[in-house]
């Protein structure tokens, strides 16, 4: 029973008189307003609340998304928790999009959840062509739900994962934590769920339907690694930005390490930067004492430029 159906009860059942009711509901009305208050110190500017369910908008970018009922850990929930959601990551991310054409670059989403990324890019960059993979079913109902709601219909969501080799796989996932959702069981949950999903090469994809790419975000809970080698000949080809999770106990769980990430991509040329505010500091190696875990690529040549700029 909810905390308001239950003094409803109570109130249809003769158990508390009018006045008894009014009071008791008044006081569970209070959470609204305590809400209200702390909207100034978060960058959720608002939480709408329908019959169809919750809605946050972010303050910047000015996106607006669908909160699912159990998902402890969902952006705008984060954001609300904590004042934010990964606001240097994102911040850079549109800076640098911006630098590559803005409305006229082209980026993938690969593990796009219930599409941060892709809407802040489609929200801050009109008619920008994106395409965003998210292998969940569930996930990816709301994923579609949350570019509807912002009216975006240049970002195509894709119900599949991206892996080295195609096939059909077993997913673990969380309605606790969407976002850890894995080809692994990465966290210790009793909400798991085991859902199989399709993945494909990355380069068969773009091959079928003719894609190019500027800029991919590439957040899949350990299995990076996986993706980016069904995507190599795309990276050799289009040399887009990399910007991509790479977490050390994720990994370990698909028998790498982020070294391996790095190694890779040094070998189409590529540099690893990790974000330090608003600036790009290089990095080498990951080691026990490097606290990041979201990393940029930049090609040695083609982002030359690029590096300059946010290296500064």
């Amino acid at each position: 029973m909810s905390i308001f159906g239950d003094i409803k009860k109570q109130y249809a059942a003769a158990e508390i008189d009018k006045n008894a009711f009014i009071g008791a509901m008044h006081k569970r009305h209070a959470i609204l307003f305590d809400m209200s208050a702390h909207l100034a110190h978060c960058n959720i500017g608002e939480i709408k609340i329908t019959e169809a369910g919750v809605v946050a908008t972010f303050k910047n970018p000015e996106v607006s998304m669908v909160c699912p009922p159990s998902d402890l850990r969902i952006a705008p929930i984060e954001a609300f928790n904590f004042g934010d959601y990964e606001h240097d990551e994102i911040q850079l991310v549109l800076r640098i999009v911006a630098k590559l054409g803005g409305s006229t670059a082209r980026f993938f989403d690969i593990g796009a959840n219930a599409g941060f990324y892709s809407l802040a890019l489609g929200k801050t960059f009109p008619g920008i062509c994106g395409t965003a993979f998210e292998p969940i079913p569930e996930t990816f109902e709301y994923l579609k739900k949350n570019l509807a709601l912002n009216g975006l219909t240049s970002v195509i969501p894709r119900n599949f994962g991206l892996s080295d080799k195609p096939s059909e796989l077993v997913f673990y996932t969380y309605p606790s934590q969407s976002g850890a959702a894995s080809m692994t069981r990465n966290i210790a949950s009793s909400d798991v769920i085991e859902v199989r999903s399709e993945v494909v090469k990355l380069d068969d994809y773009c091959a079928a339907h003719g894609e190019s790419v500027d800029f991919i975000k590439c957040d899949v809970e350990g299995a990076e690694l996986l993706a980016f080698k069904g995507g190599e000949d795309i990276l050799q080809r289009d040399k887009p930005v990399v910007f991509t999770e790479m977490l050390r106990k994720w990994c370990a769980k698909y028998d790498y390490h982020p070294n391996d990430i790095i190694a890779f991509f040094s070998a189409l040329e590529y540099d690893c930067y990790v974000i330090r505010g608003e600036r790009l500091v290089p990095t080498r190696v990951v080691t026990p004492e490097t606290l990041e875990t979201n990393f940029l690529f930049f090609h040695r040549t083609k982002h030359a430029p690029l590096t300059a700029v946010f290296s500064c």
